[in-house]
């Protein structure tokens, strides 16, 4: 959950990133009439940084960050948005989660076929955070 509350700050908080989605950056789903370009961000898995000296202070979360877009170009420049705008914010924090390091952990690119009559373009991008607890 902290993970995803910095990761929604660090976007909704990024200028250039907002002046193409809005307000359109969504916790696991996005409302049914949703129009784009749009976000969606999720926990993919969230593991303990093992100490020695007791419980893990701080943990990495991977999260999945999604962009939908109605052509190929408008889903991808935002991909290229969301990526600037999270390798550039740490260290700091972020609605008070304190996050060490967010590197990027690759991406791979969709199509929603079944999304109404033309379907959307989905670019799918992994990020490791390094936060405290």
């Amino acid at each position: 959950m902290k993970a995803i509350i910095a990761a929604y700050n660090i976007l909704s908080n990024n200028a250039a990133l907002t002046a193409v989605v809005g307000t359109r950056i969504n916790p696991l789903r996005m409302p049914q009439e949703t129009t784009f370009p749009a976000i969606t961000l999720h926990v993919i898995s969230n593991i303990p940084n093992s100490s020695k000296s007791g419980h893990s202070k701080s943990d990495f979360a991977r999260i999945q960050i999604d962009t939908y877009g109605t052509t190929y170009q408008s889903a991808y420049s935002t991909a290229e948005l969301v990526r600037t705008a999270m390798e550039v914010a740490t260290p700091g924090v972020f609605n008070g989660v304190t996050v060490q390091v967010i590197e990027y952990d690759g991406e791979v690119e969709m199509s929603e076929d079944n999304a109404g009559f033309a379907g959307v373009y989905h670019v799918s991008q992994d990020y490791i955070i390094n936060y405290n607890r």
